[in-house]
């Protein structure tokens, strides 16, 4: 029985050696490829690629040098109407709106109309006016000795307190003009006209609304600059002044802005500080009510080394690493420590390393596109797709 046992176990050996042997002969189990591996120095591996590789990813490389750079504080902000340059068209008196001539988002310029207005106090002030015109003509053409200087004065008086009123209840020196020529058909009637460049950001009524005096019937507003109203934490005590570079960021574009004025008291809501700017909106592509991300620029207390965020990988632990350089189209993964964002990139600082390998250092020369690519490549040097 132990016999048939053993002659058994030897044939099952011999059987397991045969199909190594044929295994290990397949032309399926070639792994020869461009891309060779390598441990070049302790717990650091290299790729070596070829140079129709490198073109082929558009491989670029950098030097490493310290210098200053600024660090981004972010904010959430909102763009508002410049009121500096807004204008808010209202009546003096109270009135109805007869027809408008104006709508939501049209340019308008000085000079051109808005709204047409009807006002039983206006009526009665241009009734005014026409008698005391009309009176102050007839004074003017009578000789010095026909009226006392006194008469002269009164009738004089009341035509300019009556042109006054006019100009008061919102009428232009235009349409004063054609009402004492006897062109205006009904009293009472009169325009509201641009008083400045702007764009129509407000208008909210409809014909036959009444409105009393003060009241807003439409807001203008010049876009070319505009506001954003930036809310900075209650513990952020970064020094901010109107020196301060900043930039805002909306649709994936940035704006250059610069600060205006700043709150020193916390918003009882929110528990934040509202940081007023200022953004040139000459090509139109922002609006008052949009959202944006505002960026504080910080320069570093001293030199650092940064890297553009495509040079940054992870490695198989999770940390961070770069490609340096190492000989004709040899990089060597190098951990570093990532520290801060910065405006056009991250600051980075080396990792302590084992005696015998290399570290990042000014002059160093690393992969600054194309890290992903080499990183990938490293990966699957350590995959067998056959499981050997």
């Amino acid at each position: 029985m132990n016999k048939r046992i053993l002659s058994y176990a030897a044939g099952l050996l011999l059987i397991s050696l045969k199909a190594s042997a044929i295994s290990s002969t397949e032309p399926g189990h070639n792994h020869d490829s461009d891309v060779s591996f390598q441990t070049e120095l302790p717990h650091q591996q290299s790729v070596l690629l070829s140079q129709a590789q490198q073109s082929q990813i558009n491989l670029k490389l950098m030097t490493l040098q310290a210098q200053y750079a600024q660090t981004p504080v972010y904010a959430p902000g909102e763009l508002k109407a410049n009121r500096y340059t807004s204008y808010m068209v209202t009546p003096r008196v109270d009135s109805v709106v007869e027809r408008r001539h104006a709508s939501l988002g049209q340019v308008v310029r000085p000079g051109d109309k808005l709204v047409t207005l009807f006002s039983q106090d206006m009526a009665q002030a241009q009734a005014d006016y026409m008698i005391a015109a009309s009176e102050w003509k007839r004074v003017e053409r009578l000789s010095d000795t026909s009226l006392s200087e006194n008469q002269k004065l009164v009738a004089r008086a009341k035509y300019k307190a009556a042109l006054g009123t006019l100009l008061a209840m919102g009428m232009t020196h235009s349409a004063v003009n054609r009402l004492e020529a006897g062109q205006t058909q009904s009293l009472g009637t009169y325009t509201l006209s641009a008083q400045r460049e702007g764009i129509v950001l407000e208008d909210g009524f409809v014909q036959g609304q009444r409105f009393g005096s003060g009241e807003a019937i439409m807001k203008l507003g010049d876009e070319s600059t505009l506001w954003v109203e930036v809310r900075l934490a209650a513990t952020q005590q970064r020094l901010i002044n109107t020196d301060t570079p900043v930039e805002i960021e909306h649709n994936q574009r940035r704006y250059l802005a610069k600060v205006l004025q700043q709150g020193h008291t916390l918003d009882p809501l929110t528990r934040t500080r509202v940081v007023r700017l200022e953004v040139d909106n000459r090509g139109d592509t922002l609006h008052a009510g949009m959202f944006v991300s505002a960026y504080f620029l910080f320069s570093t207390a001293q030199p650092v080394i940064a890297v553009p965020e495509s040079a940054l990988v992870r490695d198989a632990d999770g940390g961070w690493q770069v490609f340096v350089e190492d000989g004709q189209g040899e990089y060597v993964a190098t951990p570093v420590k990532r520290v801060a964002p910065t405006k056009d990139g991250v600051i980075i600082e080396p990792v302590p390393l084992q005696e015998g390998t290399k570290a990042i250092q000014s002059g160093t020369r690393v992969v600054a596109q194309g890290a992903f690519f080499i990183a990938s490549e490293m990966a699957k040097s350590g995959f067998d797709p056959h499981n050997h």
